[in-house]
This record gives structure tokens, C-alpha cells and sequence, in this order.
């Protein structure tokens, strides 16, 4: 644990030492606080203010995921500083894991600012807090898959541009397989397709104050998987 400690340290510091990082927090809390006032302006019920608007967030964490992960491996790879890094008394697992627990935490700093929205919320009105904080877990959840899909992409190619693209691209596909699948549909095909989308995880459930453990279950298990894939992927490439 000591090894990820330190190894995830000093992914947070290459993150903030990013004038990129700090664009894109300012675009996010501006976009996210923008809706929230439209919202706020025009809606008597403010549980709906609140969850409308850690909805839009996980809308914008489709776009703002792949920039966040892009260079984890990628970069690493193009400069060869992967070697460096794996010649260390470290293990695959614990690179894999340390830069995917830095990208987490960067995450937590993008939502960390949403939580004023709440507090304002809470003084000016007395919101249900069920809705509220079920929309925070799921928005955790999502973003911490779509942080996982884009370090496996970010393992799998050589430029950052090429990571983005291809995350972008993953993300894109399992939000519109639920989409696009007729609601009647009830074959096994189509069920899986339903199940695979994240978005139906996220928006039936989270967005409407419930905290179901199958939802719960598959975001866990997906992320899980993805970090299992990317420590594959990493240990293939690295004795190539």
C-alpha cells in the first residue's frame, strides 16, 4: 500500500501541475452552476433542481472522462518512461491501481464544487436528502467506470490524442446500446444490450432516489473488470 501511496501522489501532482486540468475544472463548474441557477429559477421542487443537475454532470463526464485519462498510459508508453516505471520495486497492479486511484481523486476535486449547489439547497429550502445524495453515489459510480474504460484505452495505444478518441468512442457505444433498443424488446440480445448500457444503471435508478444493489453491483463489477484488463494489457505490452 505503501508503493500505491506514493505512486498515486505523484499522479495527482502531474495532474495539477496541468493548465489542462485547470481549464477543464473552471468549464465544469461554470457549465454545471449555469444549469443549476436556470434550474433553480424555474422549478418549485428542489430535489428535482439537484438531481437535474448531477444528471447534466454525468452528461458532461462523457466528455470531460477522456481527457482526464488519456495520458495515464499512453504518455507513459510514448516517452518510454514506462520501463523506468516497471524497473522499480513496484508491481503491475500497483501502477495500475495507483493512477487509477489519482484519476479518482481528481474526479472527486471535479464534483467537490456541486456540493455548494446542495448546501445552498439545504439553506434556502428543505429538500428531501434521499434524492440528493443517491444522485451523488451514482454519479461517483459513473464516473469512476468511465474513468476505468479510459485507462484500459489509455494502455492499449501509444498517443493521448488516440486514447481520447478511442475512449470517447467506447463511452459512446454503451450509452446509445440502451438507447436503441425498443422498450418492448424482451429477447435475451436485447436484454443484454440494456444491461451493458450504463446509462439505464444511472439514470432509472439513481436519478430518481433509488439505490438498487444490481446497479450497484454492475458498476462495481465493470470497474473491477477494467482494472483487471488494463493490469493484463500493461504486463503484455511491457515484455513485448
Amino acid at each position: 500500500m505503501r508503493n500505491v501511496a506514493a505512486l498515486t501522489k505523484r499522479e495527482l501532482v502531474a495532474y495539477f501541475l496541468s493548465p489542462m486540468a485547470y481549464i477543464i475544472l473552471t468549464v465544469f463548474a461554470v457549465v454545471v452552476g449555469l444549469v443549476f441557477y436556470e434550474v433553480l429559477t424555474r422549478s418549485l421542487r428542489p430535489n428535482i433542481t439537484m438531481t437535474q443537475t448531477i444528471g447534466l454532470a454525468g452528461y458532461l463526464l462523457l466528455s470531460v472522462s477522456p481527457m482526464i485519462t488519456m495520458r495515464l498510459f499512453a504518455d507513459e508508453f510514448d516517452s518510454g518512461t514506462i520501463e523506468t516505471l516497471m524497473t522499480a520495486p513496484v508491481t503491475t497492479l500497483e501502477v495500475v491501481l495507483s493512477k487509477y486511484l489519482a484519476s479518482l481523486l481528481f474526479l472527486v476535486a471535479f464534483l467537490a464544487p456541486t456540493i455548494l449547489f446542495a448546501i445552498v439547497l439545504f439553506i434556502f429550502d428543505d429538500p428531501d436528502p434521499g434524492p440528493i445524495l443517491s444522485s451523488y453515489l451514482g454519479v461517483f459510480l459513473l464516473g469512476s467506470l468511465f474513468l476505468a474504460i479510459g485507462m484500459v484505452a489509455s494502455a492499449c495505444v501509444r498517443t493521448q490524442i488516440t486514447a481520447a478518441v478511442l475512449t470517447y468512442m467506447i463511452l459512446l457505444g454503451l450509452f446509445f446500446q440502451g438507447l436503441m433498443v425498443p422498450e418492448d424488446a424482451v429477447d435475451a440480445v436485447s436484454k443484454v444490450r440494456r444491461y451493458i448500457s450504463f446509462w439505464n444503471h444511472f439514470d432509472d435508478t439513481f436519478l430518481k432516489g433509488i439505490i438498487d444493489t444490481r446497479d450497484v453491483v454492475y458498476f462495481l463489477t465493470s470497474t473491477a473488470f477494467c482494472i483487471f484488463l488494463t493490469t493484463v494489457t500493461v504486463t503484455v505490452r511491457r515484455w513485448r
